[in-house]
């Protein structure tokens, strides 16, 4: 309720009347009644008229807002008459700024209000007002079409950068030069109170809000943003692997050291060093020393690691900022695919931990950084991978609630008890560094305590934590955008152009109906403006145009009746406290089935992200006053194919439906030798490369991306090709498991939720994000606390273990597998090979690869995708068995595929053709395979399959069951838990080799090996 003196204080000149109101619910119809408390100099036979035709407001108003009615109840507050302009102004509550204000839906609501009032006030205009805002000064400028733009909401920060990688190519019309903080939810904390660490939510559905986020914002919105040309800060690490090597001059891990190159001038007192753990008030980048060249000119340094376990790590540099140091020291990290390099501005950024970048290390010392430059150079420390948390907690001199103790009649009570901190141990969180909460790496990181992280005298972590996301966007400003503390401290120097936040909140409908996505900003605080003049209603039109790229994308792509809720202008911390255009995203429901169902799928966390980062490109296009353009998509149809020359890769670009201008003009190949990393890649112009020339016994591997002015794709998925000999037979082996997939669920009234007995989904490379098994089914199961959270409560057991999903990159362990038995071969695609153009027909055995490929359904028009036994696919293999070529499939849903779509026409060619037929899936726990005696000779052995969770293989949770059919067909091999039909041999006009567990997840290496040999040579000996 606006009072009189406020409308007075802004409307001196004016004719002001105070009303109540009743609730406006527009999700039918919009009910007012204004009660008149006072009124002055105004005409009272239009006033009664006015208030008589109000009480039917809703049957006579055309209202446009019945869609938003779940944004909230809205009131109309006030009415200003004002006579000398001939306009009526209209005061409403809050949640009407929720809405998505544009032209259109403004003039219906301003014309539907016009026509209301024409009888009792002809000829007044009208005015809308919400949150104190005007309602046109609530469209986005990026969505306005009139030419009253607010210039106050537009600031473009100077290009000056901090990190290039050199191989990257400039984006003019992407976001190169742009430095951009993002975070995601809570994670692993210290709760003083309970003396231990916890999650801010609930376990759900085998996930939890505290790292779910993190498989959007680590795996896809950073690197796409980084493939447009932005560099990005993240205040958590981003690093998953747990092992953690550090190269120093005050102290290095086993086996490291730093190499100099030049004379040392000075030794700084500020710099980092290692501890094992670390208590309050430690801050590692005081602790240690760095040091200084003055007069570099080329290499001045190398740090050389020892890498224990050949992985993927992130590497971070370390520094101390100074104005005369140079602007670009050079960053060359020796890795096993080669070299990158990297050009940092030693001025900004310093006395921290900066990321460069992710890449493959084999084992030894024969990886290192590499620090080369020209004038001033500063040396610290270089990290190597993530690590396990190491700062410690404990209780703080306080009161600790909810103890219980004995009363005197034997009963027990909660009572409030006094804390002496020396009698508690200090704890670390005892997990890997990548779950902890910001609040720690921050400290970690050498942000300085009571400025970014200890905001709350060291007796509330999960306060500190969400309070210090801003405060360190704040501080990598520095002045005069500095933390709320201390707006004037130097800081880093980073020209920050924006801060996301990413959450899902909590919710369950009880019809299960999607909760969808809500967006919040602040624009209240400090007068509405940041300390460099911008208005703060930047941060809403941020919000705006994130929140509908999300709702517009998801709807197109997954469910056309995705909600769209509203957009707040709240003070929630990560909201309010960065001094830049800040959006808090709250983007699904992880307490509400129907939003996880979504939310579980690799597919959509992409597409989610996808419109993140596009919504991030716009709104930042638009500040610089610039066009965009949008990264391609991945590139598909990859293949390698002989050509008179030698090898040719071949591929097809994949156009964007929902964006036009994400077209590729140009492409990249990355090239893999043996089992190294991938160099930097070579640009092409068209849709083919030809390969360089293959030694004898090497395997290359290739990947391709797309480019455009505005970035570049993510990569395609990987093929290999391999010679044992110019005379070797080859084996042409088809990459046919596409497929990335939630869980399967399972919704039977009362009884819902994760079917993880019987699909436990294929994650997008890794899943990160996986607590445990959920054990709490029944709907009605109520919440009584986070460790009892009711339906759909969860195990933890599996929380810091990294899950394999499909790498896309299955090929490399068939092939290696062939070349060792003696044989060449080459890789394509199964969109290649099932094309009318591509001819197998010179390959005397073909090896298909099916992994966990199984028909699933899309979520709009339910077309089936992953589907095996496409018509080209069993036309093809009709072609190559009538040819009597030799063919081996292997996958866990050869046969359960066909079951599942209960297809006639694929049980018959399967049974006339491969020769099997399907028994049963789920047929083991174990994946113990021994050879029979009808495949004797031929096999003989046995070998292991993964079937469990394991960073190295995917898991195969329901193998099938197939059995031989017809003459000439006999078991082959046999589950060992109980003896179930593991494979099948058929030995007539041609040869079949039929598994129903895939290869590539057999354990062993010589077991694959020796399984691999004895298929050829069945295949190859006469």
């Amino acid at each position: 309720m606006k009072n009189f003196l406020f409308l007075k204080h802004h409307f001196n000149d004016a004719i002001v009347f105070n009303m109540n109101a009743r609730l406006i619910n527009i999700i039918c119809v919009l009910f007012i009644t204004v009660l008149f408390s006072s009124v002055v100099n105004a005409q009272s036979y239009n006033l009664n008229k006015l208030d008589n035709n109000l009480s039917d407001f809703a049957e006579k108003w055309n209202n446009p807002l019945e869609e938003w009615g779940h944004v909230g109840a809205i009131r109309l507050d006030s009415v200003k008459i004002d006579e000398s302009r001939k306009v009526l102004s209209y005061y409403f509550n809050k949640p009407l700024s929720y809405i998505p204000w544009r032209n259109d839906i403004l003039d219906t609501f301003i014309n539907s209000i016009l026509e209301y009032q024409k009888d009792s006030f002809p000829n007044y205009g009208v005015l809308a007002y919400t949150n104190s805002y005007e309602l046109s000064s609530l469209i986005p400028n990026v969505f306005n079409d009139s030419e009253a733009l607010d210039t106050e909401r537009i600031y473009a920060q100077e290009k000056s950068y901090h990190i290039k990688r050199k191989e990257q190519d400039d984006y003019p019309k992407g976001l190169s030069g742009s430095h951009l903080a993002l975070w995601h939810s809570h994670g692993w904390y210290y709760e003083s109170k309970l003396d231990r660490w916890e999650w801010q939510r609930a376990r759900l559905f085998g996930s939890v809000e505290d790292i779910s986020p993190m498989v959007y914002v680590l795996p896809y919105i950073a690197p796409m943003l980084e493939n447009a040309g932005a560099v990005t800060y993240i205040p958590r690490e981003r690093c998953f692997s747990i092992s953690e090597i550090i190269v120093d001059n005050d102290w290095s891990s086993e086996g490291g050291r730093l190499v100099l190159k030049k004379k040392i001038n000075s030794t700084s007192k500020n710099g980092f060093i290692f501890k094992d753990t670390l208590f309050a008030g430690d801050n590692p980048f005081m602790l240690g020393t760095s040091l200084l060249i003055s007069d570099a000119k080329g290499k001045v340094a190398d740090y050389i690691p020892l890498i224990k376990d050949k992985g993927e790590y992130a590497i971070y540099v370390s520094y101390q900022q100074d104005e005369a140091n140079s602007d670009k020291v050079t960053y060359t990290i020796h890795h096993s695919g080669g070299t990158s390099s990297y050009i940092i501005n030693q001025q900004m950024g310093g006395g921290t931990w900066v990321y460069l970048g992710t890449y493959l290390f084999n084992d030894g010392k024969e990886s290192r950084v590499e620090v080369s430059g020209v004038g001033q150079v500063s040396l610290d420390a270089v990290k190597i991978g993530g690590g396990m948390g190491n700062v410690a907690r404990r209780p703080s001199n306080e009161i600790m609630p909810n103890q219980w103790s004995l009363n005197n009649t034997g009963a027990q009570k909660k009572e409030a008890v006094s804390v002496d901190p020396d009698e508690f141990t200090w704890k670390t969180s005892q997990r890997p560094r990548f779950m902890e909460a910001g609040r720690y790496w921050l400290q970690y990181a050498g942000m300085p305590d009571t400025l970014v992280y200890s905001l709350n005298d060291e007796k509330n972590d999960y306060n500190d934590d969400y309070q210090s996301r801003g405060e360190w966007v704040d501080y990598l400003m520095g002045a005069p955008n500095g933390p709320t503390k201390d707006r004037e401290v130097e800081g880093l120097k980073i020209p920050i152009d924006l801060a996301f936040a990413f959450h899902t909140d909590a919710g369950v409908t009880p019809n299960d109906s999607i909760i969808g996505t809500l967006g919040i900003y602040s624009a209240e605080r400090d007068s509405g403006v940041f300390p460099n003049g911008q208005s703060k209603l930047a941060s809403r039109d941020l919000t705006d145009v994130i929140q509908t790229q999300i709702v517009d994308d998801i709807r197109a792509l997954y469910n056309e009746k995705w909600t769209r809720r509203g957009m707040w202008d709240k003070q929630y911390s990560e909201a309010w406290r960065p001094n830049v255009p800040t959006m808090l995203l709250e983007l699904l429901s992880h307490q509400n089935l129907a939003d996880m169902k979504f939310g579980l799928d690799p597919h959509f966390r992409f597409d989610v992200s996808r419109a993140i980062y596009k919504g991030i490109l716009k709104f930042q296009a638009y500040q610089e006053g610039r066009d965009y353009v949008v990264q391609p998509l991945p590139v598909d149809h990859l293949g390698l194919t002989e050509t008179k020359k030698g090898y040719q890769l071949i591929w097809q670009p994949v156009m964007d439906s929902l964006e036009a201008t994400a077209v590729p003009s140009k492409y990249k190949v990355y090239t893999r030798i043996g089992n190294n990393g991938f160099d930097n890649g070579t640009v092409v112009q068209g849709t083919t490369y030809e390969l360089p020339k293959i030694k004898k016994g090497q395997i290359l591997s290739f990947k391709v991306t797309a480019i455009n002015e505005g970035g570049e794709s993510f990569d395609s998925e990987v093929l290999s090709i391999g010679i044992a000999t110019k005379k070797a037979e080859k084996v042409l082996v088809v990459n046919a498991f596409d497929r990335i997939s939630a869980p399967a669920f399972v919704d039977e009234g009362d009884f819902a939720g994760v079917a993880w007995w019987d699909d436990e989904g294929v994650p997008d490379k890794y899943e990160y994000a996986y607590t445990g098994n959920q054990y709490d089914f029944n709907r009605q199961s109520p919440w009584l606390d986070d460790d009892s959270p009711g339906w759909g409560a969860s195990y933890a057991n599996e929380e810091g273990n990294i899950i394999k999903g499909n790498s896309r990159d299955n090929v490399m362990i068939h092939g290696q597998a062939i070349l060792k038995a003696g044989y060449s071969f080459i890789s394509v695609s199964d969109e290649v090979f099932e094309s009318a153009g591509f001819d197998a027909s010179s390959f005397k055995a073909v090896d298909i690869i099916l992994g966990e490929e199984k028909t699933s359904v899309s979520y709009k028009g339910n077309a089936p995708k992953y589907k095996i036994y496409t018509t080209a696919f069993m036309n093809k293999i009709k072609r190559l068995t009538a040819n009597k070529q030799r063919v081996f499939m292997s996958g866990a849903y050869v046969g359960s595929d066909i079951k599942l779509n209960n297809d006639t026409l694929a049980n018959d060619f399967a049974a006339d053709v491969l020769r099997f037929k399907w028994r049963t899936n789920h047929a083991v726990k174990k994946g113990s395979v021994c050879s029979t005696d009808y495949a004797a000779p031929v096999f003989k052995g046995q070998f292991e399959f993964n079937t469990s969770h394991s960073q190295e293989y995917y898991t195969v949770e329901a193998p099938d069951g197939i059995e031989p059919v017809g003459i000439n067909a006999v078991t082959a091999f046999r589950y060992s838990e109980n003896n179930v039909s593991a494979g099948t041999l058929y030995n007539g006009e041609y040869k079949t080799v039929i598994l129903g567990f895939p290869f590539e997840t057999v354990m062993n290496e010589k077991e694959r090996d020796k399984l691999m040999k004895q298929i050829l040579t069945f295949f190859f000996k006469d």
